[in-house]
């Protein structure tokens, strides 16, 4: 009997903005636990113009790091609330969850899944 194993070994990564859905920027990198978070801060980085930008993501985002950076960076932030569980809590405060945005922000950042299909 013969069978092959395949191995995830990179990630493609896409920056969105979520007004109409467009893709602004994208890249590729080695699957790690961390690849995710680290190609968002880099695409973030690089953006020309830091006016009105507020960072949206999926619960994977909602790490004390990343929610750091984001605000050293100077940007709201609407990541996904990670759940309350016994192992891990959530870096997102309770006001970013209220604010109008946030909602929002939670339809929005599934238009990205669409480019990936």
């Amino acid at each position: 009997m013969a069978f092959s194993l395949s191995k995830l070994a990179y990630l493609g990564h896409l920056l969105m903005e979520n007004r109409i859905g467009l893709i602004v920027d994208g890249m590729v990198t080695a699957a790690t636990g961390m690849a995710e978070r680290d190609a968002a801060l880099t695409m973030l980085g690089e953006l020309p113009d830091r006016g009105r930008i507020t960072v949206g993501g999926d619960a994977n985002y909602d790490t004390p790091d990343f929610v750091r950076h984001i605000r050293e960076m100077g940007w709201p932030r609407t990541v996904t609330q990670f759940p309350e569980t016994l192992h891990r809590g959530s870096a997102i405060e309770g006001r970013t969850t209220r604010h109008p945005g946030y909602e929002i922000s939670q339809r929005k950042r599934k238009l990205v899944e669409q480019a990936f299909g």
